[in-house]
């Protein structure tokens, strides 16, 4: 942060990222179902689009600079191949309506995501 001339910002006590990071956190007790679902849009948006966005933003402010977080052992498809293999197979395991809760799950996942992005944009963040 310093050679760049940016601050850390301060987490705040009851933001999106610590409410988001509670649900997840009961969830993997209570709902695996709901809980796989977190992880997989969590897991394919920024392993896919976060490259994306992470060379984007090394290329116009860190001067090539790639961060730690976009760095991957092995072949990024591979490992998301690997791991939708490995979430289909658990899949297959469960109920109809196990599945159908995990896709109903889906708008919560957006829901928090969004509210988290929000806060990362947001000008007094």
């Amino acid at each position: 942060s310093s050679k760049y001339g940016l601050s850390v910002p301060v987490p705040q006590e009851d933001g999106p990222g610590k409410t988001y990071g509670a649900k997840v956190a009961a969830l993997v007790k209570s709902d695996p179902q709901a809980f796989i679902c977190h992880y997989y849009n969590f897991y394919f948006a920024h392993t896919a689009g976060g490259r994306m966005i992470g060379n984007k933003i090394s290329e116009m402010l860190l001067d090539g600079h790639n961060l730690k977080f976009y760095q991957y052992e092995g072949e990024v498809q591979e490992l998301l191949d690997d791991v939708r293999r490995r979430i289909n197979q658990l899949a297959e395991t469960w109920t109809p309506e196990q599945k159908a809760h995990c896709l109903e799950e889906t708008e919560s996942s957006f829901k928090y995501s969004g509210q988290i992005m929000q806060r990362i944009t947001a000008e007094d963040a």
